[in-house]
Parts: C-alpha cells; sequence; structure tokens
C-alpha cells in the first residue's frame, strides 16, 4: 500500500513512478557547468583591473585635485570682489580683455566649451597642453563673478584633455582616445558639480545624443567617485543647492507640471536661437575684441538685473550658486522671475556666445528655476518641487540628457522629486525635439511629413 502510494506521488509529481536522480543530476551538472558555452573571460577581467581602473584612480585623483584648486582660488577671488559691488561690474571688461588676447592664441577655448568638446572626442588629434592651460586660467577667472557662467563647459573641456593625456601616459593607443577622454570629463564635471553620477551620465548622454554608450560608464563611474571624493576631502561635501525644506508634492499638481515643461521647452528654444544668433553676430569683430565687445554690451543688463532684484547672489552665480537655492526656497515676484530670465538669456548670449569661458548648464538651470518659481504661485506649499523640476526639465530641453538632468538635480540639492521632476523632463524633452544648445549633436529621430506618408501607406498595405 505504501509502495503503491509512493509510486502514485512519484508518477504525479515526475510523470514516472522511478525517477532516476541521480542519472538526472549527473546531466543537468554536465550540460550547465561542464559544457555550457558561457565562460569567465579572465583576459578581460585582467585587462580591467589591471590597466582600466589604475587609469580611472589617477584620473579621478588629478581631475580632484585639479577641481579643488579651481574651487579655492574662484572663491577666494571671488571674497575680494564682493568687497565692493562696483567691482563685480568692471572685473568682468578687464576679464574679457585677458579672454580676447588667450582666444586669439587658441581659438578652440573661446566659448561654453561642451560643443567643442562633443566635436573634439570624434576626432584623432588630442587637445594642445597650451589651450588646457589657457582654458583652465581663463576659467578661473571667469567663474570668480561677474558672468552667468556655468562651471561645466570648463570642466568638460578640462577633463577631456586630462583624460587623453593620462591615457596617453598609461600607454593606451589612439583608438580607446574617445572614450578617455570621456572618462575625464565625467570625473571633473562630477567634482565641480558635486553630482559625480549625473555628470557621468551627462558624459555619455552628451557624446551620442538620444544614443546611450555603456562603453566607459564602469571606469568613468569609479574615476568620477574618486574625483568627487578628493574634492570634497579638500572643499568638503556641502550641497551646491541647499535647502532648508524638503520638497513636497500632491497629484493635482502633476498636470501643471507637464504645462510647465511645455513651456520650459519653448523658452529654451527661444534661448538657443537668440544664443547662436548672437553667436554668429560676434563673427563680424576681430577675434580678440569680440569677448571685450560682448561683456561691455551686458553690463548695462546685468546691472538692471541687479538693481531690479536686489539679489548680489547674481553676480556670484558661478561660485556658489546660491541663487538656485534662493528662487527654490522664496517666492520671487513673478514680474522679477520675468526679468532674471529675459536678462540671463541676453547676458549669456552676449558674454559666452561671443567667446567669454563657462558653461550653459547654469544659466539653463536659472531660466528652468525661475519659471518653476513662476508656477510655484500656483501651488506655494510644493515651490521647492516646482523648481527643482523645473531646473531638470530645462537642462532636458537644453542638453537633450533626459536621465543625467533627473539624476544631477537630485545629487547637486540632496533632495528627491524624481516623479513629478520626471513628469516635467520627458514633457520638455520629448517638446524640444530638433535642437539643441551645444554643437555637434544631431537627431537621430529626424524625419520628415514624406517619411511618415510612405509609412503610414506600407502599414496600410500590410494590413490589407
Amino acid at each position: 500500500m505504501k509502495q503503491n502510494l509512493k509510486e502514485k506521488l512519484f508518477f504525479f509529481l515526475f510523470g514516472t513512478s522511478e525517477p532516476h536522480f541521480k542519472s538526472y543530476l549527473k546531466r543537468i551538472f554536465k550540460d550547465e557547468v561542464i559544457d555550457h558555452p558561457i565562460k569567465i573571460d579572465t583576459i578581460s577581467i585582467i585587462f580591467f583591473l589591471g590597466r582600466w581602473l589604475p587609469f580611472s584612480i589617477a584620473i579621478g585623483i588629478t581631475t580632484g585635485i585639479i577641481a579643488s584648486l579651481v574651487d579655492l582660488l574662484v572663491v577666494n577671488i571671488h571674497k575680494v570682489l564682493s568687497s565692493e559691488i562696483i567691482l563685480l561690474f568692471i572685473y568682468p571688461v578687464i576679464v574679457a580683455i585677458i579672454t580676447g588676447y588667450a582666444i586669439k592664441k587658441e581659438r578652440e577655448i573661446g566659448g561654453p566649451g561642451i560643443g567643442f568638446s562633443i566635436l573634439h572626442l570624434k576626432s584623432k588629434r588630442y587637445l594642445k597642453l597650451k589651450a588646457l592651460f589657457l582654458k583652465l586660467v581663463v576659467s578661473i577667472l571667469t567663474l570668480s563673478g561677474g558672468f552667468i557662467a556655468g562651471r561645466e563647459g570648463p570642466s568638460f573641456y578640462l577633463g577631456v584633455g586630462i583624460g587623453e593625456w593620462v591615457g596617453k601616459a598609461y600607454g593606451f593607443g589612439k583608438r580607446f582616445k574617445s572614450m578617455l577622454g570621456l572618462i575625464g570629463a565625467g570625473a571633473f564635471t562630477g567634482a565641480l558639480l558635486k553630482a559625480p553620477l549625473g555628470s557621468s551620465i551627462f558624459a555619455m548622454e552628451l557624446e551620442n545624443t538620444y544614443d546611450f554608450n555603456y562603453r566607459p560608464f564602469i571606469p568613468m563611474i569609479v574615476a568620477s567617485i574618486v574625483s568627487y571624493l578628493t574634492f570634497s576631502f579638500f572643499r568638503g561635501n556641502h550641497a551646491f543647492i541647499m535647502l532648508h525644506t524638503k520638497a513636497i508634492w500632491n497629484l493635482p499638481s502633476i498636470p501643471y507640471i507637464i504645462a510647465m515643461g511645455f513651456v520650459i521647452a519653448i523658452v529654451i528654444y527661444i534661448y538657443t536661437i537668440v544664443f547662436h544668433l548672437l553667436r554668429k553676430v560676434a563673427f563680424v569683430f576681430e577675434v580678440k575684441k569680440r569677448a571685450f565687445i560682448g561683456t561691455l554690451l551686458s553690463i548695462p543688463f546685468l546691472y538692471f538685473l541687479y538693481i531690479y532684484t536686489n539679489d548680489v547672489d547674481l553676480l556670484a552665480a558661478p561660485v556658489h550658486m546660491k541663487i538656485l537655492s534662493n528662487l527654490a526656497q522664496s517666492q520671487f515676484s513673478i514680474s522679477a522671475d520675468f526679468v532674471i530670465i529675459l536678462c540671463t538669456i541676453i547676458i549669456t548670449s552676449l558674454t559666452l556666445g561671443f567667446g567669454i569661458v563657462g558653461g550653459l548648464i547654469l544659466p539653463v538651470l536659472i531660466i528652468g528655476a525661475a519659471l518653476g518659481n513662476i508656477f510655484g504661485h500656483i501651488f506655494p506649499n510644493e515651490l521647492v518641487m516646482f523648481t527643482l523640476a523645473g531646473m531638470g526639465a530645462a537642462l532636458a530641453a537644453a542638453a537633450k540628457t533626459p536621465l543625467a538632468a533627473i539624476v544631477m538635480i537630485t545629487e547637486m540639492s540632496h533632495d528627491d522629486v524624481v516623479i513629478p521632476m520626471t513628469a516635467a523632463v520627458i514633457t520638455s524633452y520629448l517638446s524640444s525635439f530638433g535642437y539643441s544648445m551645444y554643437l555637434g549633436q544631431e537627431n537621430i529621430f529626424k524625419g520628415s511629413l514624406k517619411d511618415f506618408r510612405s509609412y503610414r501607406v506600407k502599414k496600410i498595405k500590410d494590413y490589407e
């Protein structure tokens, strides 16, 4: 009776009354362990641990130390300038004259830097050491005050050069040049913006727009974290966007967040047109005079911005980015927000567009934060959420880096508004296909009505 019960149970479970466990387990072991096609790639592991890992650590330490030096000099020069407000309006003119002579020596160092860097990564040549030195000097001078310019432009360019030359010293061939430069760019930017993960993703999304490339991801993350830790050791690890109140949000605000994404896409589109238009207007003037003329034209707008808002932090935006914290936590008047947006567009188009060294991320974040501040009037309790989401949406629309925008703003603020920010980012990103603030970015989704019609006709025929 017991035997019959056992046989029936085995038959029910295994389909046979006498399962051969030992032979079955032996066959599984042979098929899945001994004869399985998946093998451990020992050579690749050794190559990564022996070459890529030491290189990533070396890049991280190098960029972290240089970034710390840049930040130290920027902060201390600004302390001297801020002792007299008038200096913050005179100083930019002096920097513009120096920048003009530097650009005459090496034309490639002018302007935001990222557009040139993207194109350079696709070339076979290395950045000149002379150009790197000049870029470093004029970047420190520019970021010290009087300009609305981001840190990521100079850091991306300098990081590319450091990555290329350190990689060359490590014995990497030219076939790795693009990857080496990208790792350096991500590491340097991660330190100066205190956003190692976001900056790494930012660099990879920038290199191949709409076509994410994972190859440099692991060594870049290692380099960025080491760079950030090195920078934090010397300069501290406080957040760039300092928030005293936590961001909150509710479902009823989501439609307004989506609407804000559309508005931001339109404003960034206008900014893109104005910036590139004035950048081409600058070609009318002699190379060494462009930065001086553009800066001179921007001073009245900078002065008007300061007088209207009575916010000195706008004159020191690259130094500590306090203007972003102010917009995130203080309810500015709608007219003040409009003035900030308009003046930021004009001032940066006349300075960065005319050759002043600096990045476009900070101006874009200021515009996004100001628009978020406007929408924050509808939901005053959710002001922080709207401004952070506005920053992310503006960055995604301008640079075509949606994932990096979400991660970077989260790292810079040490706050979590991922869900509402994602809604704003997706909206602005999809609404902004076809244009970019940076040169060298191509839209792989580009199409035409003719393509759409032929696709539709084919689908109808297939259906019939």
